[in-house]
């Protein structure tokens, strides 16, 4: 770990917690110093190999993971097209992790926080500052969870999740404070989505200066939905990106890894390679062919985000 990051994580984990009215803050033990060191990392200036500033609609964020044995690891975008490991750690905090989703509130491009769905389905969401503070509760239900941005038009990073029924949902987050967050109730999106077996998306895929999301059906085919801007449609009708995806075990979109200025996608094939398919901002061809920029290992990941 260099200089710049030692600092990082020794200044986050100086920081005391406190409680909020944003919601109940847990206390220092229960939040792990690695949380802390990640999103401290992420506030840091971008990648000097990167040719353009993060925006909201291609964010600079961490590519975070949970292995099978439980080790948290966070990975730094390098501005060159792959990615920096920044640090690890095990503990028993990560096996009660279902699902996590880091965001950017106030639309700089950088990562400002967190939102964790626990096991016992509460949300937690941990800022910048450290505290981590439950917004939620009762989601246990949920079997995807991810944040593509800002999708109603209110600023702040938005919640997409879907239930056991197919049905998916937004939830809006508000951008009132990098520490502290909110969400508003559930809006429903639409049905059927449980013939999608992985939908993912961060940021502005198509030019417009919408946020965009991805899904990958049963056959293998992928499918580009165009954000609107309007949170009561969300999304216009499917256009399809190309067949063949079943080749991939994970996609994950975290915005821009390469630093070209548009929002990416990475994808673990079968034998754990991590493969880049860079954005290209235009609705008719979003990605690039791919990239491999890990050569194994990336399977061993419960949890990639």
């Amino acid at each position: 770990m260099n200089r710049y990051l030692r600092h990082l994580v020794t200044t986050a984990a100086a920081v005391a917690l406190a409680g909020t009215a944003a919601g109940t803050a847990l206390a220092d033990t229960s939040v792990p110093s690695a949380r802390r060191a990640a999103l401290s990392a992420a506030a840091g200036a971008p990648p000097a190999a990167a040719a353009h500033r993060p925006t909201a609609d291609a964010p600079l964020v961490n590519v975070e993971g949970v292995t099978r044995s439980g080790e948290f690891r966070w990975y730094v975008p390098n501005g060159k097209g792959s990615l920096s490991l920044g640090g690890s750690a095990k503990g028993a905090w990560w096996k009660s992790t279902k699902a996590a989703a880091n965001v950017d509130h106030d639309r700089d491009g950088r990562m400002d926080g967190t939102y964790e769905l626990r096991t016992n389905g509460d949300v937690l969401y941990q800022g910048r500052a450290g505290r981590a503070n439950k917004v939620a509760g009762g989601w246990g239900g949920y079997n995807t969870f991810f944040s593509p941005g800002d999708l109603g038009g209110n600023g702040g990073s938005d919640l997409v999740v879907r239930d056991g029924k197919g049905v998916l949902w937004l939830h809006q987050g508000s951008n009132a404070s990098r520490d502290y967050a909110s969400l508003s109730a559930r809006k429903r999106i639409g049905g059927g989505w449980n013939g999608y077996t992985a939908i993912t998306g961060r940021g502005d895929l198509t030019g417009d200066h919408r946020t965009d999301i991805i899904a990958r059906d049963k056959r293998g085919v992928l499918w580009l939905y165009k954000g609107t801007g309007n949170a009561g449609r969300p999304f216009a009708d499917r256009t399809r990106i190309g067949g063949g995806w079943n080749k991939y075990t994970r996609l994950v979109s975290t915005g821009d890894v390469n630093g070209d200025g548009h929002a990416d996608l990475l994808a673990v094939d079968g034998r754990g390679a991590l493969w880049l398919y860079k954005g290209t901002g235009k609705a008719s061809r979003p990605f690039t062919s791919p990239t491999k920029i890990g050569r194994s290992g990336w399977n061993q990941f419960r949890l990639l985000y």
